[in-house]
């Protein structure tokens, strides 16, 4: 009887933690987006493996720790998505658009030109509709002002 009612109090805090996912509020292109927070090195390394979709104006925004190059791959992606490689102060630094899911081994790499602390990922075609390019300012409504997590 006990474990049972342990079993059910881990449960309910499990779905609780999943459920309370950070999410930011962020402008791209002067267009408002809901971003779902990544910055646990296991959540950074799942990011949205496994999702079937991704609504419009809505993606994830994963944070590195300082000093990092991020690289991602599409393995295990059901969808195409545009990538956004931004810097501390929310530059826009680089772009892969329309990047498809990876359909066998070895996966292609989309690795950032240089250090920087951000990537977010949106639904494809997002940079098309909204224009945009390298240089743009990326509004992520304060949050760059928090610390970058530790290596």
């Amino acid at each position: 009887m006990m474990w049972r009612w342990i079993s059910a109090v881990m449960l309910v805090l499990l779905c609780s933690s999943v459920s309370a996912q950070e999410r930011i509020q962020a402008r791209l292109g002067g267009h408002g987006f809901e971003l779902e927070l990544v910055r646990e090195p296991e959540d950074r390394r799942k990011g949205l493996m496994g999702r079937e979709q991704l609504a419009p104006d809505t993606g994830m925004l994963f944070d590195f720790p300082a000093g990092t190059t991020p690289s991602i791959w599409m393995r295990n992606m059901h969808i195409p998505l545009d990538l956004l490689f931004v810097d501390g102060l929310g530059t826009l630094v680089d772009v892969f658009t329309e990047v498809p899911p990876c359909t066998g081994q070895p996966c292609e790499i989309y690795q950032a030109s240089q250090p920087l602390r951000f990537v977010i990922e949106v639904p494809a075609g997002t940079v098309q509709r909204l224009g945009l390019a390298p240089g743009d300012r990326i509004d992520l409504s304060g949050y760059q002002l928090r610390p970058a997590p530790p290596l």
